[in-house]
């Protein structure tokens, strides 16, 4: 009997201690991680499985695109041009402003820090880390250096199907534009003014990753002002753009669907004393749903540097822009377009324009 009750409180101890064994291991199963290198060079520790990602807000546009259901919030303001093109579980998640209160509260797996590298980003993701407890990912908001940052997400997500589309979108469509540019003559180089703000009276110079467009098509940016950091919108005189004699004006969205910028500019009397005003050269930037030049300087600009070399160089750069449009489009809002919705992107416009002949001057 002594023996039988010994045999049994072994094999009840040994189940005791197979159930630990086994509730240790699942609990390690359930919380594997993994070591990434972000672009900036940190290493660090993340969970193998990545269900909730916060980002900043230029990354915000790029996280959609790579996949738009895992997102824990929503960084930037939406507008009803932008709406019907977005995903409602998108348009539902919570707008954050991004401080470390309610990105601890919307509880991330990972926190996406998408910005210039430099020693101060690197300090500030750092920081944010220690508050946070989270890690945090950088990558290069640079459209230089998009596949590079297409390939990170990539790996970091598990989403290198996408991201390798996307990147072969770049390859395909940017390459052309950076082959082509550098072999542009001087004098032949458009000459650009950037118009931002109400009335036009804001500019960003070369340089800035607000006006890199600019710089990657092969144009000149005519503003020689300070770049101010941040959100930019470095004030000039309408003396200053006289001076600089651009010859041709690009408007940002204004307050979305209003168009205001491009009104004012095309309106008032002293911006008709400029001569690419008085040519009928002043262009509205589509911004549906989201500018496709700047605000954010996010993937959006993309196709935004497409547009903007047909504009400038049509003879040069031979895109269908509604072919091209209509794919990025499908690959990075993950929404097919209709023929309409195509037309009303690619050439905006309000019941009461400025100019009627606006959306032929920039089909020609």
């Amino acid at each position: 009997m002594k023996h039988r009750a010994s045999n049994k409180t072994i094999e009840v101890i040994l189940m005791v201690i197979l159930c630990l064994f086994t509730g240790c291991k699942q609990k390690k199963a359930n919380n594997l991680v993994r070591e990434v290198t972000d672009m900036a060079g940190r290493i660090m520790q993340v969970p193998d499985t990545i269900k909730r990602v916060y980002t900043s807000r230029p990354g915000s546009i790029l996280l959609y695109a790579v996949d738009p259901d895992i997102s824990v919030c929503r960084s930037l303001q939406l507008n009803k041009s932008s709406r019907p093109f977005l995903k409602n579980s998108y348009i539902n998640l919570p707008y954050t402003d991004g401080s470390v209160e309610e990105i601890m509260k919307l509880k991330p797996d990972i926190i996406i820090s998408c910005f210039d590298i430099n020693d101060k980003t690197k300090d500030e993701a750092d920081r944010l880390s220690k508050k946070t407890g989270i890690p945090v990912f950088q990558v290069e908001i640079d459209m230089g250096k998009y596949p590079q940052t297409f390939d990170a997400l990539g790996n970091l997500l598990y989403r290198r199907k996408q991201t390798d589309r996307m990147k072969q979108f770049v390859h395909q469509y940017l390459d052309i534009i950076a082959a082509k540019a550098k072999y542009i003559p001087e004098e032949k180089r458009v000459r650009v003014y950037y118009a931002e703000g109400e009335n036009g009276l804001k500019t960003d110079p070369s340089g800035s990753k607000h006006s890199q467009i600019i710089d990657l098509v092969g144009a000149v940016n005519v503003a020689e002002v300070n770049e101010l950091s941040g959100s930019g919108m470095t004030p000039v005189s309408m003396e200053q753009i006289l001076l600089w004699n651009p010859d041709l004006i690009l408007c940002w969205t204004g307050v979305g669907i209003t168009m205001s910028t491009y009104r004012y500019v095309n309106t008032d009397k002293v911006w008709r004393t400029v001569e690419a005003v008085r040519k009928g050269k002043v262009y509205q930037i589509p911004f549906v749903p989201f500018g496709w030049f700047d605000r954010p300087p996010g993937t959006n600009r993309i196709l935004g540097e497409i547009w903007t070399a047909k504009l400038l160089y049509p003879n040069l750069y031979n895109f269908d822009l509604k072919k091209v449009t209509e794919e990025y489009f499908e690959l990075f809002y993950h929404r097919k377009l209709t023929s309409k919705e195509l037309m009303n992107i690619l050439y905006p416009q309000t019941e009461d324009l400025v100019d009627p002949n606006y959306n032929k001057r920039l089909k020609k």
